[in-house]
C-alpha cells in the first residue's frame, strides 16, 4: 500500500511501510545513533550502494561520522586526501540552506577536478547524493548516499526533495533533545531558563538556542570574558561577579554526532536576589536548613553544589528539596522560583 503526497504540484507516493518506519527514526530522537537511523531511512527509500552521515561545521575539514558499506581504505583516503576536495562541502559553504543535490548535477564550478577525476575514479562510483540536515550557526550534517552505477534519476533526487522537510524538522529536534540531555547533566532541573552552546573540539562555536543567543544580547562582553575564563581553567563553574549568571561546561563524548569531543556550555541565570526573610517562611514552617536551601536555589545552585556548599550529601539535599515543595505548595524548582518571584514581585 503506498500514501499519495504532494511535491510542487505533482503527486508522488511513499511507501506505507516507510511512512510507518519514520516512526522508529522519531523514537530515536536525542540518541547517539539517531542519524544511523536517519540514514538508514533515507537508504531504504533511494536504491544505493553506500552511505555516509558527514557533518560540516565553520572553520573545520568535513568530519565523517558514520557510513555504511563503505570500505575502511576509502574513508581514509577521504579523511588523509580529499575531504578538502569534496564538492558537497564547498556547495554547502556556498549555501547552508541548500537543497538535496547529486553530484552529477552539481555545477561544475564547485567539482573540484581532484575530485572527481582522482577520487571518483579510484574508488568506482558514478554518482552521490547529498541531503543536508541545518541547524543554527551554519553548521551542518549530511546524509550521503552512493551509486557504483548510473546516476541518481530525477525521480529519485525528487523523493530526496519531498523528504527533506521532514527529515529537517527530526534533525531539529534532535538537537534541541540533545542539548537538553547533556545540559541536565550538569544542571539538575535546567529548563527553558537555560541557554546552551555547543562547541566543536576546535573551539568552533556550532550550535546555541534561543535562551543563548537572548543572554548574549543581554550580557555582551560580560558573558565572552565569562567563558573565556571557564575555557582557560580546568573546573566546570563559573559564577560572575556580581553575581548575575552561572556558566558551566561539559565535554561531550567522541560519539555525540553533534560535536564529537567538543563541550557544551550551559548558561543559568540567577534571579534578583531574594532572602528566604522575603518568603512568609512562618506560614510555611521552613527550618533554617530549608530557608538556607532555599536561598541557595534562589541563586541558580545545582544540587552538587548546594551538597558541597552546606556539608551534606546529593541525597541529603534532595530529601530537604522535596520536603520544601511540599511545604510550598508546588512540584518543582520552576515553580518554587515563579512562587517567590510573585511574593516578592
Amino acid at each position: 500500500m503506498a500514501t499519495p503526497l504532494e511535491n510542487a504540484g505533482e503527486n508522488t507516493t511513499l511507501p506505507a511501510s516507510w511512512l510507518a518506519a519514520t516512526g522508529d527514526a522519531a523514537a530515536q530522537i536525542g540518541q547517539p545513533d539517531f542519524h544511523t537511523q536517519l540514514l538508514g531511512l533515507l537508504a531504504s527509500l533511494i536504491p544505493n550502494q553506500a552511505a555516509w552521515v558527514i557533518a560540516y561545521a565553520p572553520g573545520v575539514l568535513p568530519n565523517v561520522l558514520h557510513t555504511n558499506d563503505v570500505a575502511s581504505s576509502v574513508t581514509t583516503d577521504y579523511n588523509a586526501t580529499f575531504r578538502c576536495f569534496d564538492p558537497f562541502w564547498h556547495l554547502w559553504r556556498r549555501q547552508t540552506q541548500a537543497p538535496a543535490v547529486t553530484l552529477s548535477t552539481l555545477d561544475s564550478s564547485i567539482k573540484p577536478d581532484e575530485y572527481t577525476r582522482i577520487f571518483q575514479k579510484k574508488h568506482e562510483f558514478s554518482d552521490e547524493l547529498g541531503l543536508l540536515l541545518p541547524v543554527q550557526n551554519n553548521a551542518c550534517v549530511m546524509l550521503f548516499l552512493q551509486k557504483e552505477e548510473n546516476l541518481f534519476t530525477s525521480e529519485e533526487l525528487r523523493l530526496a526533495h519531498l523528504v527533506q522537510p521532514l527529515f529537517n524538522g527530526l534533525h531539529r529536534a534532535h538537537v534541541s533533545q540533545t542539548l537538553r540531555r547533556f545540559s541536565s547533566d550538569i544542571h539538575e532541573g535546567c529548563s527553558s531558563t537555560c541557554g546552551s552552546l555547543v562547541l566543536d573540539r576546535h573551539g568552533n562555536r556550532l550550535y546555541g538556542n534561543a535562551v543563548w543567543q537572548e543572554a548574549e544580547t543581554r550580557h555582551g562582553p560580560v558573558l565572552l570574558h565569562a567563558i573565556y575564563k571557564l575555557l582557560g581553567a580546568s573546573g566546570q563553574t563559573s559564577h560572575t561577579e556580581p553575581e548575575q549568571f552561572v556558566l558551566r561546561l561539559v565535554a561531550l563524548p567522541e560519539d555525540c554526532m553533534l560535536a564529537p569531543g567538543g563541550r557544551l556550555l550551559v548558561f543559568s541565570p540567577i534571579h534578583s536576589p531574594t532572602t528566604s526573610d522575603d518568603l512568609p517562611h512562618k506560614a510555611l514552617n521552613l527550618t533554617p536548613r530549608e530557608r538556607e536551601l532555599l536561598q541557595l536555589i534562589l541563586q541558580g545552585r545545582c544540587t552538587g553544589e548546594i551538597a558541597q556548599h552546606l556539608g551534606i550529601s546529593k541525597g541529603t539535599v534532595k530529601n530537604h528539596r522535596l520536603r520544601l515543595y511540599r511545604k510550598a505548595g508546588v512540584t518543582s524548582e520552576r515553580a518554587l522560583i515563579n512562587l517567590s518571584r510573585s511574593i516578592n514581585g
